[in-house]
């Protein structure tokens, strides 16, 4: 892979979500369901290569104290090879560019197990802690 032949977008078609959605066996959307969720999210970091979409992260934010980073997707066939680190990293500077000065950020992520030392490298905790407690999830 030709590291420089990458483009970072701050958007992305909605069939080029739901096909990435599809590639890593994340829930199915209908396009119509796709375009309102890509609606109403705050952020979208996106890695083009070579025309095609292959890693997609979405950020919900308040603009003020809490963030929540999802969907970090990277398509099969380009897992290995820092694309993923590429999302965060990009996801977090979105973050500290939108910062309100003086105010710090709860930024929390769900990470699938066995990636948790992954988001671990860019800081991230693993709950419970001592400062936050435990994560908690209702599924509706």
């Amino acid at each position: 892979m030709d590291k420089e032949k990458i483009l970072i977008k701050n958007t992305i078609p909605v069939k080029d979500f739901c096909n990435l959605r599809e590639s890593v066996n994340f829930q199915k959307l209908t396009e119509q369901q796709a375009e309102k969720v890509l609606k109403n999210t705050s952020a979208v970091v996106a890695v083009e290569y070579e025309g095609k979409y292959i890693g997609l992260t979405r950020i919900l934010f308040d603009f003020g104290t809490d963030a929540y980073i999802t969907d970090v997707i990277v398509h099969p066939d380009y897992q290995g090879f820092g694309i993923g680190g590429i999302l965060i990293e990009n996801a977090i500077d979105y973050l500290k560019k939108n910062a309100v000065e003086g105010v710090r950020i709860a930024c929390s992520l769900y990470a699938n197990p066995g990636k948790e030392d992954f988001y671990g490298k860019f800081g991230f905790e693993k709950l419970p802690n001592n400062k936050y407690g435990y994560g908690m999830l209702i599924e509706i």
